[in-house]
């Protein structure tokens, strides 16, 4: 019908059809949040163009001068849109040994998936089969990484990071959690909300203003195991390198297992105290910075773990705030307590794709270096040599066997934290001391992290407290039969797919009553508390357990009868 109009009158039918057509949304976006990082971008049509702010990392990397890494921003105006996110500049990360003309060996976008997420918590990859990557040596300024959905955003704002995020108010969120369990409780450098200093007030490398950040420590044990006989010790530290976020998800894994009510980790609490710190580089966490602190965000933050004055690579001169709170309270926190060393030190980091760290059991991509064929990156530790054999280390291998091992010959001279931890002068006089590093590009869910850290305590109650052939009502595996014993046998009463750890001591696949008496029969763990009534560290209901113990039992006898 419009085909018969005259062209002035089909025209203007057009024109008012159009006009009546929803506009589309202007795409804005904004880096100005925690942990956010942007430094500015531009649209063009469909094309989202950005720009990263600069990183820094030292030694033969090629990082600052314009170098990106860590990019987090939330894009508003994306409803029913499939932009082309375009990020220009040379990535940061590259090392001497990499060739920028051979994309598919050595860049370290090559595998990467950027993610995003609608609420800032449920988050998901872009798929690697629309990422684009062109490089050149001439003038790496003119490289470009671009990314997409592929099909249009559902919702009208949506955050884009370079990797998992993890905020600093995430880590105050999860310490508050932490501290709320039985067992966990400030350090002797803390406050009651475990608060061990503040990192200092600032302005980051784009002019916004931060403010003072409280820096965190906590103790996990149970505190009724305490005495002057030493427990062994372990300390966990994360979060020093500011955007390696993967390495915050397993450390809080391995917290999280650490307070649960898994009868191993109850039996290692009996046992071990474990110091956390999550804060190490607040402040640059929380200004979107890639590696460094903001009170020095020039320098690589992991370069000056010792006391000064000594040479001017100290935390004294100049002064960095952050590392001397956080080292003067590792020092004192783990010298408040009987025994004078660290069992275990672990300072948690994440990677960009190393493609020489590899090994036939990864799980990343296979290495396309020469010579490494069939070898696969993933994630792995620095572990100092002659250490290679310590049996923790061991266990989590058994547990996780993905992970690689590479030889370090740091030592305790080290300005690393993993130096400063192996010193017994003014360090921590640790025994086995652990940088791990969780690669980035593999795509993985938050559970493979969170899974991960527990491993990491698993190793320590299967290294240190779980003993061979225990008894029959040993559910813990721990040496002896105890409240710890009982506590398991009440959180798999009922089951009928029982396993040792949950209370089946008769072995039939089941917890009942039955094995309920075998505990009481093999009760070894001093004065039984069905015969005076004494309440037991561990956080149950002993009430409603004896009279539901009675209970079955009564009803035991009376249906035998």
């Amino acid at each position: 019908m419009l085909c018969s109009l005259p062209n002035w009158l089909f025209a203007i039918v057009c024109g008012v059809l159009i006009s009546n057509l929803p506009a589309q949304a202007v795409i804005t976006l904004d880096g100005n949040f925690d942990s956010g990082s942007l430094e500015s971008y531009t649209i063009n049509g469909n094309t989202v163009n950005i720009t990263g702010r600069d990183s820094y990392a030292g030694g033969a990397f090629r990082l600052g001068d314009g170098h990106w890494r860590w990019l987090h921003f939330k894009a508003s105006g994306v409803l029913n849109q499939n932009p082309t996110f375009a990020v220009h500049g040379e990535f940061g990360g590259d090392g001497s040994c990499c060739d920028d003309t051979s994309i598919e060996t050595d860049h370290e976008l090559y595998d990467h998936e950027m993610v995003y997420s609608y609420d800032g918590e449920n988050w998901q990859y872009f798929p690697h089969a629309n990422n684009t990557l062109s490089t050149a040596n001439a003038n790496p300024a003119n490289d470009l990484y671009t990314f997409s959905l592929g099909t249009p955003f559902t919702q009208d704002e949506v955050y884009v990071a370079y990797a998992l995020p993890y905020t600093y108010n995430r880590s105050v969120l999860h310490t508050q959690q932490v501290l709320a369990s039985p067992w966990a409780q400030p350090t002797v450098s803390g406050n009651l909300s475990g608060v061990i200093g503040q990192a200092p007030e600032g302005v980051n490398d784009i002019g916004i203003n931060q403010p003072e950040r409280d820096l965190y420590a906590y103790r996990i044990t149970n505190p009724a195991t305490d005495s002057a006989t030493p427990k062994r010790k372990a300390m966990f530290v994360t979060g020093q390198h500011a955007s390696e976020t993967l390495g915050i998800y397993t450390y809080e894994g391995l917290i999280d297992w650490l307070i649960s009510d898994d009868p191993r980790a109850a039996a290692l609490r009996d046992q071990v105290e474990v110091f956390g710190y999550p804060t190490l580089n607040a402040s640059g966490r929380a200004a979107g910075l890639s590696r460094s602190m903001l009170q020095h965000p020039d320098t690589d933050s992991n370069s000056y773990w010792r006391p000064g004055p000594l040479s001017g690579n100290d935390w004294d001169s100049p002064e960095r705030t952050e590392q001397k709170i956080n080292g003067e309270a590792m020092h004192d926190d783990a010298a408040a307590t009987p025994g004078n060393s660290l069992d275990l030190f672990v300072d948690f980091h994440s990677s960009v794709p190393d493609y020489e760290i590899v090994g036939p059991n990864g799980l990343g991509s296979e290495s396309p270096l020469p010579g490494l064929s069939g070898q696969y990156r993933d994630d792995w530790a620095y572990i100092t040599s002659g250490s290679e054999g310590n049996d923790w280390w061991q266990a989590l291998r058994a547990l996780q066997p993905n992970l690689l091992q590479v030889t370090s010959g740091t030592g305790p001279t080290s300005r690393t934290s993993t130096g400063y931890a192996l010193n017994d002068d003014y360090g921590l006089n640790a025994d086995m001391s652990v940088t791990f590093e969780n690669q980035f590009a593999i795509s993985r869910p938050i559970s493979y992290y969170h899974d991960l850290g527990k491993n990491f305590g698993l190793a320590m109650y299967e290294s240190w407290v779980q003993v061979a052939n225990p008894l029959a009502a040993d559910f813990d595996e721990d040496g002896d039969v105890d409240a710890g014993d009982l506590a398991a046998w009440q959180a798999g009463y009922g089951s009928v797919a029982a396993t040792h750890l949950l209370g089946d001591a008769d072995g039939d696949g089941d917890t009942d009553s039955a094995d309920f008496v075998i505990w009481q029969r093999q009760f070894t763990g001093g004065q039984n508390p069905f015969s005076t009534g004494k309440v037991v560290p561990e956080p149950s209901s002993m009430a409603i357990l004896l009279l539901t113990a009675t209970g079955m039992l009564l009803f035991s006898g009376s249906a035998r009868s």
